[in-house]
């Protein structure tokens, strides 16, 4: 394709190992993925916290603090069902069929970038905050086959998040460690006690201990406990190498 000049969206760092060179809605993009990248530790806070992701809100700390659920794709859904429409009304080959192919990728295309945006935000708000973040090791392949809830779990997009905030933590120097979802929100947080409830019951009150807590704190809480078990058992090792890759358009 010969020389084509591009727009840098930042300084390039370290060594560059790969080129990727993609189509948007909006133009062409390409990517560096580079290696021998340096990272940039925060100063430790002494805090760690276990991270509870959820359908009615995005996530809940240990603490009860709280990250509403954007719904990206939900709030544009409406737009996007009328951008198909029109599109599927025009001629094939026509140039206003191509003008509305544009239209229905352009919505795509925002609905990405936010649903891109949101855990980026987040994750660097929860890295400067906290040392070490547990969460559970959810398998979204798994969990998308249940039908009632596929697009709204695929709307939440935890895998995307769990992977962003490991690398944003690895260039902070501060760790994710992954645990099993196991009875997280089945057991009291307080006594132990396993209580069996319905994804319904949001707010359950433990017949062992009294303790009435909000059904996606209680989890956060327990992988908070089952992560410092894990962390003491096994140890934590330092972050892993991360390959930094910056987006320039062309």
């Amino acid at each position: 394709m010969g020389r084509s000049a591009v727009r840098g969206s930042r300084p390039r760092v370290g060594t560059p190992k790969t080129v990727t060179l993609s189509r948007e809605a909006d133009g062409w993009y390409v990517s560096f993925s580079c290696a021998a990248v340096s990272t940039q530790p925060l100063p430790a806070t002494g805090r760690e916290t276990g991270i509870d992701v959820g359908l009615k809100v995005f996530l809940v700390t240990a603490e009860g603090k709280s990250v509403e659920n954007p719904r990206h794709y939900r709030k544009a859904e409406h737009a996007l069902a009328k951008a198909q429409k029109r599109l599927a009304r025009r001629k094939t080959g026509s140039t206003r069929r191509e003008k509305a192919r544009v239209l229905v990728a352009t919505h795509h295309q925002q609905v990405r970038r936010a649903r891109r945006d949101c855990p980026h935000q987040t994750a660097r708000a929860l890295v400067r905050q906290y040392d070490v973040l547990y969460l559970e090791d959810l398998r979204g392949a798994t969990l998308v086959r249940n039908r009632h809830l596929a697009k709204r779990i695929g709307d939440a997009g935890w895998g995307q998040f769990r992977s962003i905030l490991e690398a944003t933590a690895a260039d902070a120097g501060r760790h994710v460690v992954a645990v099993s979802p196991h009875s997280t929100s089945q057991d009291c947080s307080g006594c132990g006690a396993h209580v069996q409830k319905r994804l319904r019951v949001r707010t359950p009150v433990c017949p062992s201990c009294g303790l009435v807590l909000d059904r996606d704190e209680n989890a956060a809480r327990n992988i908070l406990r089952a992560g410092q078990a894990r962390r003491g058992a096994v140890g934590v090792g330092g972050p892993p190498a991360v390959l930094k890759r910056a987006s320039v358009g062309l």
